[in-house]
């Protein structure tokens, strides 16, 4: 066998059209020979995969606005991103569906390499009903269009007061006496309620709070109701509250006492346990809650309530408390009607 190290090596260049690729031509022999011969060739695909590009991205990627008065405004802020290495350059944006727009956003627009913009998109339903857009974003991001769906629905107006009580009672209150009771007005509907006044009519009523003021859907005012009888016997009177939403009337009622001449005296056998003292408790007529006729504890064993109205029917109990104030049951309960006089 015999062995060449190199019979040939021949480099040849083809210059006959100077846009055609660069042809090389190695030719090389050894041991037995050989024929290598290379060719490259220019890509023929588009763009280059190293390049730079924009990336869109949208917060959020749909807007729901729920339900929405009729002719009432909702809105809600959209974030456009730019995640990628390239301006972001968005050519139109166009905004489609009854009752929707959108605010702050102009095309063209140019969003940097990592930068954000926010526009706002609105729902003003003209009529009952769900409502349905989309906004398309045309831009150079791979993903153009980019679309925002957006949904909505128009709900009817309903305007509703409504009030914490139907009537008030006040019992027996002393001529020239004075004594409060709240009532809560709240809107029950779905649009603003506009109060122009809360009055009360009727000898010895009088009312503050609740005029002049917009109540929105599920807010609440507070109107202070007080009865100060000037005279002597049953009285009646409204409470009248004014607005947009259907009237609104409350029943007053109250009577007049005059002060009475009698006084009621209690006594009871004391504890026999160690106590510091007692509590004197009273209800007016046969149903209802006690009250406490005194706020600090009273060592006695008796008491004597002297602000009794001629005719009412009162009911009494007492309690003991204990060093650790600690306070009992109540006691079984006496009554006392008063005369009238």
């Amino acid at each position: 066998m015999r062995v060449r190290s190199m019979a040939r090596c021949e480099l040849r260049a083809s210059t006959r059209n100077p846009f055609l690729p660069l042809i090389l031509l190695v030719v090389c022999a050894s041991f037995s020979g050989c024929a290598l011969t290379g060719k490259g060739s220019s890509s023929s695909g588009g763009g280059n995969p190293g390049a730079d590009s924009p990336e869109i991205s949208v917060t959020p990627t749909a807007a729901s606005f729920g339900n929405v008065t009729v002719n009432a405004d909702a809105s809600q802020v959209i974030k456009i991103s730019n995640a990628g290495t390239a301006a972001l350059k968005i050519s139109q944006a166009m905004i489609t569906g009854t009752g929707f727009s959108m605010s702050g956003l102009t095309a063209p627009v140019t969003v940097a390499a990592g930068a954000s913009v926010n526009f706002t998109v609105a729902f003003n339903p003209k009529a009952a009903g769900a409502g349905t857009g989309s906004i398309s974003l045309t831009s150079n991001a791979s993903e153009s269009p980019t679309a925002i769906n957006l949904t909505g629905t128009g709900v009817s107006v309903s305007l509703k007061l409504t009030a914490s009580a139907s009537s008030l009672s006040f019992g027996n209150v002393l001529v020239g006496s004075n004594t409060t009771q709240d009532v809560r007005l709240t809107n029950s509907g779905n649009a603003d309620v506009i109060i122009s006044s809360a009055s009360a009519s009727g000898a010895g009523f009088s009312a503050s709070g609740g005029s002049n003021l917009t109540l929105t859907p599920n807010q609440s005012a507070t109107v202070a109701v007080s009865f100060d009888p000037q005279n002597k016997g049953a009285l009646s009177g409204t409470l009248t509250v004014a607005s947009n939403a259907p009237g609104l009337s409350i029943k007053l009622t109250g009577t007049g006492t005059q002060a009475s001449l009698h006084s009621v005296s209690i006594t009871w056998t004391p504890s026999t346990s160690s106590v510091i003292g007692y509590y004197v408790y009273r209800r007016l007529g046969s149903s209802g809650s006690f009250g406490k006729l005194a706020s600090s504890v009273d060592s006695a064993s008796s008491f004597t309530d002297s602000s009794v109205s001629d005719g009412s029917t009162y009911f009494y109990v007492v309690t003991a408390v204990s060093a650790a104030n600690v306070e009992s049951e109540f006691s079984s309960p006496v009554s006392v009607t008063i005369p009238t006089s």
